[in-house]
């Protein structure tokens, strides 16, 4: 498996995690979630952290 693999099933099932980060993380962790998912190629993976940042902003609000 290429790193590049790896990281799109790190995103593909951490896609929570990573709404999460970019929600309340410090600056440097959202960059680390931003950085993943701006290599993963992966347009599903990118719209269902949306869906879960949304999700998590009407929770909060």
């Amino acid at each position: 498996m290429s790193a590049t693999d790896e990281m799109r099933e790190f995103v593909r099932e951490n896609s929570d995690m990573l709404s999460r980060v970019l929600a309340c993380g410090n600056d440097e962790a959202r960059a680390y979630a931003l950085a993943l998912l701006a290599n993963c190629d992966e347009v599903d993976s990118v719209e269902e952290v949306q869906e879960q940042l949304n999700r998590i902003k009407l929770e909060s609000s």
